[in-house]
């Protein structure tokens, strides 16, 4: 997910591959402090719909934050991806979810249940660049990617809105809930680093030792002055 600073090529350090087991690991992502006010996007243009609001930060009454990625870095799983697809939808001009997580060369299927016309326009970093038109009420469009990394997705007809990809080679990763709720399943004891990335308040890391239960992890995240 990170850029290197120059055109110098790195050596990519080979992933760790994990193979299922009974440990998990759960907790809570929060925003410390005063949470900032949800901002409301005009959304006459969008004719069946009232006003959204911005879903960039999103705090629930316990301050946990909601749509943070939470995934075991530097690790890959051996399996393949999962046969179900990842519904990524376009609903009352907004993508629903705002975020969503899933593991290289599974199926994200991106559909358009409004009545206007929509397309989905993205440029990641490591995966090749796409702009899919959805102009059917109904239709919808299967897409996979193969290299793991956190990216933007917009319609470029109504630009307010805005959705994160997260790509990864593993089966260990979540995204957050309206009350900043995470669980991660299936891992085998050993130590691992776990990250969160949220899209306004960027990356938290912390190293983590798992047993054959279930462990508590937190995160907090401190907004700018």
């Amino acid at each position: 997910m990170l850029a290197g600073c120059d055109d110098r090529k790195v050596a990519k350090v080979p992933a760790k591959v994990v193979s299922p087991g009974s440990a998990s690991v759960h907790g809570t992502v929060k925003l410390t402090g005063k949470a900032p006010e949800v901002a409301k996007i005009d959304n006459s243009i969008c004719t069946h719909a009232g006003p959204i609001a911005d879903e960039s930060v999103l705090v629930g009454s316990n301050g946990g934050l909601a749509n943070v990625v939470v995934s075991i870095t530097g690790v890959r799983s051996p399996s393949g991806p999962p046969a179900e697809p990842v519904v990524l939808d376009q609903k009352d001009c907004r993508f629903v979810p705002h975020v969503v997580a899933v593991k290289a060369g599974q199926a994200l299927r991106i559909k358009n249940s409004d009545a206007e016309a929509h397309n989905v326009h993205a440029n990641p970093a490591a995966n090749a660049s796409f702009n899919v038109a959805l102009t059917v009420p109904g239709s919808s469009k299967d897409m996979s990617f193969t290299e793991a990394e956190i990216f933007r997705v917009k319609c470029d007809v109504h630009p307010w809105m805005t959705c994160y990809v997260g790509v990864f080679d593993s089966d260990y990763f979540a995204v957050t809930d309206a009350d900043g709720r995470f669980e991660i399943k299936g891992l085998p004891p050993g130590s691992y680093e776990l990250a969160a990335w949220h899209e306004r308040y960027g990356e938290l890391k912390q190293t983590i030792e798992v047993s054959n239960g279930p462990l508590e992890a937190n995160f907090a995240y401190e907004p700018p002055k």
